[in-house]
């Protein structure tokens, strides 16, 4: 996957969407921001002038976040009344504006640092965010969440982030509940789907009087010191518990039980139909795979197969509580079963590709034939997810690596490599570098996910090999690269339900990229099934993932478009058979292309679904 110009994992989670405003429904997560990093001039790709110019844009916000610093260190104090709203739609082209920006916990007056549109200020610090904290006021939504606090009533539902009063404590719905009665000192905090809180969401503490049964005073969370904020910044409260506890052997009902709606799809997948797709997984015993399928890696009880169905649909649900808390778009949970279907099929086809352990002359059980109820037949190439670590490395059991391969390492980043790790591809997405390995631990400690393993922010520098071996983890993270854009990248999500449909006129303009030969792009808003609208976005999903080394006609040698599109297909064909009325669009000019490569000659929609006829991504 494309590395060198995304910072990949999480690290705008914390850039909030304000929710006192009543959005009229869920929202993209914020856009990533992309960067160069030192890779781009070391590899070769990019033009002087591109580098110089990069280097010219660093230089410049270096000298604006230094003269920001130098405000706040000397607290030179804002007049209020001179403090304007902050607007997603202006464009702050010079460093030291000052706005104020409000989330559903605080407000504060923020200063950029550099030129900004469209970067949203966060609470929580982040080097990579134009936005720092100048000075911190309590929220003006506060307020309204005090007026959405009802009596808990044993016969009402609730969804996550729900404020609720029983027996004179607030609490917040962590997750869908009905008849679970509050309870302020559980002996495990996920048994129970509430958790004591503020009224106001500030604190942990309840602020109800138990005798007069008034709201007390807002009590903001302690200041920690910091060296880029003297005053301190504040600890913003955890938004979303964890659902996410042991990853191997078996699991409790409790954490992998979908709600009683919507999840259309997902609640008919079978352990059956997961075993089909991934047979020869990492961690599962099986006698004929390899040595990833043999002790000590599997073991014939299942207490090392990692990557379960039952770890994927925890990591859905810990995905998707965390989006329903910002009002985010939902994984597997929007649209129609087909539409779901397609989701789950195209995501699983990307990250088989990343993790396949398959080979051109394999015989089975790598490589098996099947014949759908229509009679088609096509190969099927079953090493998804066997490698869960790149391929010629290695880790030893206490996170560190005899040999680090530094083409993964950036000193560089305020995300400092550890002594002895190897950061190289990990996990369903193949996680690398340092940046991303600190990126993604900062998200999962910030939203109390795997607390069990993930004890410190930076815990994923210390032990990188968490990301290959814990199988919720892994997916977790794909998840999020899948619902994310990047940049002038929309996110996978957005394409394939066509809710992304424009074609980018300009390098920076998010949408779909161009085609390179001038012919047509089949585009439609929402649902399809015009298999070139689909092949187009299934390659535009390419795109996002690895265009710079697979697009632009690289699939008249480069073997990852044929495979990608190879396993939609076959997957596809599979389900439509086994789920009555699915219906999930496929393309069948890709039945039975495992191997073959694309030309100018080759079929329109083949050239669409491989990105052979499409510009890769920031190259136009």
């Amino acid at each position: 996957m494309d590395k060198k110009f995304v910072k990949l994992i999480l690290a705008c989670v914390f850039m909030m969407l304000p929710s006192c405003g009543g959005d009229s429904g869920p929202s993209t997560a914020p856009t990533l921001q992309v960067e160069l990093q030192s890779s781009y001039k070391t590899d070769g790709s990019g033009s002087d002038a591109e580098w110089a110019s990069a280097v010219t844009n660093f230089q410049g916000r270096q000298t604006g976040f230094n003269s920001l610093g130098n405000i706040l260190a000397n607290n030179t104090s804002v007049t209020p009344s001179e403090i304007t709203l902050w607007d997603s739609g202006t464009t702050y082209d010079v460093a030291g504006n000052t706005v104020k920006y409000c989330d559903d916990t605080f407000c504060g007056i923020f200063s950029n640092a550099w030129w900004t549109l469209g970067d949203t200020p966060s609470f929580v610090p982040d080097s990579s965010s134009p936005w720092k904290l100048v000075e911190l006021m309590e929220s003006d939504c506060v307020t309204d969440i005090e007026n959405n606090v009802t009596d808990w009533d044993a016969n009402g539902e609730y969804n996550g982030g729900t404020y609720v009063s029983y027996d004179g404590r607030c609490y917040m719905a962590k997750w869908w509940t009905k008849g679970d009665i509050p309870n302020p000192d559980p002996e495990n905090p996920w048994d129970t789907p509430w958790e004591v809180t503020a009224c106001d969401g500030t604190a942990e503490e309840p602020l109800l009087n138990p005798v007069g049964g008034g709201i007390g005073e807002v009590e903001l969370p302690p200041q920690p010191v910091n060296d880029v904020f003297p005053g301190g910044t504040p600890t913003v409260p955890v938004v979303i518990p964890s659902l996410l506890e042991e990853s191997t052997g078996s699991v409790a009902t409790s954490e992998t039980e979908l709600p009683p709606t919507g999840y259309e799809f997902l609640r008919q997948v079978t352990t059956t139909h997961w075993d089909w797709m991934f047979p020869l997984r990492s961690g599962k015993y099986h006698a004929e795979g390899g040595i990833r399928n043999l002790p000590p890696i599997a073991e014939a009880d299942g207490s090392t197969d990692n990557y379960t169905l039952a770890n994927f649909i925890k990591a859905v649900l810990a995905y998707n509580n965390w989006a329903s808390q910002h009002n985010y778009k939902q994984f597997l949970n929007e649209g129609t079963l087909k539409q779901q279907a397609q989701e789950f099929l195209a995501f699983w086809a990307k990250a088989a590709r990343e993790t396949s352990g398959s080979w051109a002359t394999a015989s089975t059980p790598w490589i098996v034939s099947y014949t759908n109820g229509q009679g088609e037949t096509t190969n099927v190439w079953k090493g998804a997810v066997y490698w869960t670590e790149e391929e010629g490395h290695s880790t030893n059991s206490d996170g560190s690596s005899s040999t680090i391969d530094e083409r993964y390492t950036d000193k560089s980043s305020a995300y400092k490599p550890v002594a002895g790790r190897s950061y190289h591809g990990r996990g369903i997405i193949q996680l690398s570098y340092n940046y991303n390995y600190g990126l993604y631990s900062n998200w999962l400690y910030d939203n109390n996910i795997r607390r069990d393993i993930i004890g410190t922010r930076d815990v994923l520098l210390t032990r990188p090999d968490y990301v290959a071996n814990s199988g919720d983890v892994s997916i977790l993270s794909g998840i999020w690269f899948w619902m994310t854009p990047q940049g002038a990248k929309p996110s996978c999500h957005d394409v394939l339900y066509g809710d992304v449909y424009n074609v980018s006129g300009k390098t920076q303009e998010q949408g779909l990229p161009p085609r390179n030969d001038g012919g047509a792009v089949p585009v439609a808003a929402g649902d399809t099934t015009d298999e070139s609208v689909l092949a187009y976005r299934i390659g535009t999903i390419i795109n996002i993932v690895n265009g710079g080394k697979e697009c632009n006609k690289a699939a008249a040698w480069h073997e990852g478009p044929m495979q990608r599109i190879s396993y939609y297909n076959a997957y596809t064909m599979y389900f439509n058979d086994q789920i009555s009325g699915l219906n999930a669009t496929r393309i069948t000019d890709a039945t039975n292309v495992w191997t073959q490569k694309v030309s100018d000659g080759s079929g329109d929609v083949l050239k669409m679904a491989s990105c052979y006829a499409q510009k890769s991504y920031y190259s136009w």
